[in-house]
């Protein structure tokens, strides 16, 4: 009985000491700000290829990347975070998208969520 004792409170010290850095490394305002660095930075990305391909002009392109830097700006004063909730959406219409609806549902917003499609309108 008393090895079983032992056992099981070795296990729980094991399970406890595993638990905490798990618990500890997800941090979420690091998630969001991961999130939002890689997201303007692969909206920075886009911009200056454009300019390279002659798809947007310098000066377009340097506008797009202040306006990324005004947006970035704010998310970081307001903590990484922003509101969620429904969203709508196109969807498609009948004839393999050729035809006319509108789909509504959740989207996907500042990471939260799954986009959903509803069916097509008839």
């Amino acid at each position: 009985m008393q090895k079983k004792l032992v056992l099981l409170l070795v296990l729980l010290t094991f399970a406890v000491v595993a638990a905490v850095p798990a618990f500890a490394a997800t941090d979420p305002a690091a998630d969001a700000k991961a999130w939002f660095d890689q997201k303007f930075a692969a909206k920075k990305a886009w911009v200056d290829q454009a300019v390279k391909d002659g798809r947007l002009t310098p000066e377009q392109g340097q506008a797009l990347k202040n306006h990324f830097d005004q947006m970035y700006q704010w998310h970081k004063d307001n903590g990484f975070t922003c509101p969620g909730g429904p969203g709508m959406g196109i969807g498609k219409g009948r004839g393999g998208g050729s035809g006319n609806g509108f789909g509504g549902g959740f989207g996907r917003y500042c990471g939260q969520g799954w986009a959903t499609s509803a069916p097509a309108q008839s």
